[in-house]
């Protein structure tokens, strides 16, 4: 009971922008809605099949906003992935949407949907891309020796969640540190620059940066290309943090395509 409080109170410290989620049911119209559960935990996915021949199936890891899963309806990564002919699964990591709060093992979520996806379409490849907070954890589970990805895009993603609270908040930078020193293990998971070295399944990176992006730098995204264990590539855009696609949007639909194109269903 009390590692439950202090994990709730660490949340909501750690975490506000979770407990900010406002649905809209609109967005999800033609989307098929379950709750995943594994153990204690519940993940709310929402997926969509392509209406045009299945080239394989795309896993959207959203970032550290209160939009959780609906960020990807709202600025049109899913749009353009079903246009692509790519199934598309969204979901919310827990603490986040539609998906209660239970630990901070986020890349746990997503093997949980992984899976899921991976039992509805398993002759299909299964390509990953997260983005920023969900790019660290899609290159976390992309390490796990039983994940399911092909291939896997990497988008705006840290060079370690310290440089996060270094940036955005000094005082819990402080209290990062704290707690590394009392608990070794608290942030195991979270030097991705190390992460990317262990690799497994994976065939091929795309890594995507921005030009005006100071949170999550091009010089991050040179050390993680040049750390990875596989093949990679680094594509730089202009614009902001998260802004790739709607800044770029003809170019982004491009990249994407091209890195994909070599990934088609293997039936």
């Amino acid at each position: 009971m009390i590692k439950k409080i202090i994990r709730n109170y660490t949340h909501r410290l750690l975490m506000p922008r979770g407990r900010n989620y406002i649905s809209d049911h609109q967005l999800e119209t033609g989307w098929t809605k379950i709750k995943e559960a594994y153990k204690n935990k519940q993940i709310c996915i929402l997926y969509k099949k392509t209406d045009i021949k299945s080239k394989g199936t795309i896993i959207l890891a959203h970032p550290y906003l209160a939009d959780a899963k609906l960020f990807f309806l709202r600025r049109g990564h899913a749009e353009m992935y079903l246009k692509l002919g790519f199934d598309v699964f969204l979901f919310d990591f827990n603490g986040f949407g539609e998906s209660p709060f239970l630990n901070f093992e986020y890349e746990e979520d997503l093997m949980i949907v992984a899976e899921f996806a991976k039992s509805l379409n398993p002759d299909q490849s299964v390509s990953g891309h997260g983005i920023s907070f969900g790019a660290s954890h899609t290159l976390t589970y992309a390490t796990f020796k039983n994940n399911v990805f092909d291939n896997i895009i990497i988008e705006n993603c840290l060079d370690s969640n310290l440089s996060y609270y270094k940036k955005r908040n000094k005082r819990l930078h402080f209290l990062m540190l704290g707690l590394m020193k009392a608990f070794p293990n608290v942030n195991k998971n979270h030097d991705y620059t190390k992460s990317i070295k262990n690799l497994k399944n994976v065939s091929n990176v795309l890594f995507i940066y921005n030009t005006e992006d100071d949170l999550t730098t091009i010089e991050m995204g040179k050390q993680l290309l040049q750390n990875c264990n596989i093949p990679g590539k680094l594509e730089i855009f202009s614009g902001k943090h998260l802004n790739a696609f709607q800044d770029n949007e003809k170019r982004y639909f491009q990249v994407i395509s091209s890195f994909l194109e070599g990934f088609d269903d293997k039936a």
